[in-house]
């Protein structure tokens, strides 16, 4: 047995606890251990622990995720001089819009916000930064897999979901590489509605120093608006001004 690569039962029951909670906001110990398929005094020592060490707060019973994820958070995001650099642009972006924008990166195959920007409150959906998206039905995600390596793309596509989320949504493999090819093309990904219906969202590429892929942003807003020129031409060039000057920034970072 290669031990290097064992998981630890331990660690899996603290970070399905852990995931629990951020799903639940709250919950008690026997709700967590029927949750997360333990038992309770396993769980309760477990929630034990991480409240000592702050991670988890215990209200009349009901347990939380304490402050101190925020740090690590926030720590996490700032290992990339991506999120820094590409914040402004996005905010920018947005501004006096009723759109959203959002910086995406990928990691081990799945999409990942370091950050979301809305214009205004005339639409209202979420815009956590750390939250992760599939690939397959997003305009960050399909941005991010069109500039992936050959070997890695077609490894990372083999291991996706395909989930279908409308009747818009790429479920077939060879039907997902070839709107990739378009992607790569074109220079510039399309959401048709594909992830929430009702939305469309246009997103690019961000290249690093190595010409690599490193991320990408977009833009979000309602399909009744998201039409004509102003989608297919004026919103992916406002994209690649923004990229550029990221890119740039980059370099010389």
């Amino acid at each position: 047995m290669d031990r290097e690569n064992t998981p630890v039962a331990s660690v899996q029951t603290v970070l399905s606890i852990v995931e629990y909670l951020e799903a639940a906001g709250s919950a008690g110990v026997t709700e967590i251990a029927d949750g997360v398929g333990s038992s309770k005094s396993t769980v309760h020592n477990h929630l034990t622990t991480l409240r000592d060490d702050g991670y988890v707060i215990n209200e009349d019973g009901q347990y939380r995720l304490g402050l101190r994820f925020l740090g690590l958070g926030e720590s996490t995001r700032l290992q990339t001089d991506l999120y820094e650099l590409a914040r402004p642009q996005v905010e920018q972006l947005v501004d006096g819009t009723d759109l959203v924008g959002n910086l995406a990166v990928e990691e081990q195959g799945s999409g990942y916000y370091l950050y979301r920007s809305r214009g205004s409150d005339d639409v209202r959906f979420s815009t956590r930064a750390g939250e992760t998206h599939d690939l397959h039905c997003s305009a960050t995600g399909k941005s991010l897999l069109a500039h992936l390596p050959p070997e890695r793309l077609e490894s990372v596509v083999d291991s996706l979901d395909l989930q279908r989320y409308t009747d818009h949504t790429i479920t077939d493999s060879a039907e997902l590489l070839t709107e990739l090819e378009r992607v790569r093309d074109r220079g510039v990904a399309f959401d048709e509605e594909e992830y929430g219906r009702g939305l469309r969202c246009v997103g690019v590429p961000i290249f690093g120093v190595d010409d690599e892929v490193v991320g990408a942003i977009s833009l979000s807003g309602p399909a009744a608006e998201m039409t004509g020129e102003w989608y297919r031409e004026t919103l992916p060039e406002r994209l690649r001004t923004a990229t550029n000057r990221i890119e740039v920034n980059l370099r010389d970072y």
